[in-house]
């Protein structure tokens, strides 16, 4: 059971998942799959098919590519685990970057998780 406040308020741990189709290049930004206001404790992942064309990647946002990881493995079934050092809150709906490490991308396709908490206001009056 999740702690609710007298008046209704809760703190919820929730996931957001998305399955991201690697695109060809330097970068590849996911589709806003973090939702507004998400306290993110970190990001999981793990590939799916094969990233080509690159020796690793690394796992972030615009303004720090490797926030959750860097030197992550490109064969089917490597994964990351990714702990924000501190938790950090993300407002509208947010990306996360991937980016190529040895040479660019051809193709691959990851599935990231990002672990989360949600505050909901006290019940209306």
């Amino acid at each position: 059971t999740q702690p609710v406040a007298a008046a209704g308020a809760t703190t919820v741990l929730r996931h957001a998942e998305v399955d991201h189709s690697i695109t060809p290049g330097a970068t590849s930004e996911t589709v806003p799959f973090i939702p507004d206001k998400a306290i993110v404790l970190g990001v999981t992942g793990r590939v799916i098919t094969a990233v080509g064309g690159v020796a690793g990647w690394s796992l972030g946002v615009n303004g720090s590519p490797d926030r959750y990881g860097s030197g992550i493995g490109v064969a089917e079934d490597s994964y990351v685990t990714g702990v924000t050092g501190s938790p950090i809150a993300y407002f509208g709906g947010s990306s996360l970057l991937l980016t190529a490490e040895g040479g660019e991308f051809t193709g691959g396709v990851v599935r990231l998780v990002a672990h989360y908490y949600e505050l909901s206001p006290p019940r209306s009056i």
